[in-house]
């Protein structure tokens, strides 16, 4: 299951950059638009992704363990 049929975006999916390949790693995207509205920066990203029931179910693609890794440049 893709995160537009999760959530059920009908047509709005078609403006988001997750669509048409991305739909099982959607959190990984910027601009991605969730809630309506499209989010670019990693900070709001990660909050709302964390309070999503898409990236919690057993349809997104990795499991998620509660830490945000990141290597610095």
């Amino acid at each position: 299951m893709q995160c537009w049929d999760f959530h059920n975006c009908g047509e709005k999916k078609k403006n988001c950059p997750a669509f048409p390949v991305s739909g099982k790693n959607c959190a990984l995207l910027a601009g991605t638009i969730g809630s309506g509205q499209p989010l670019f920066t990693f900070t709001q990203k990660s909050e709302r992704c964390l309070r999503c029931s898409f990236f919690h179910s057993e349809h997104y693609a990795e499991k998620f363990d509660g830490r945000i890794d990141f290597e610095p440049f």
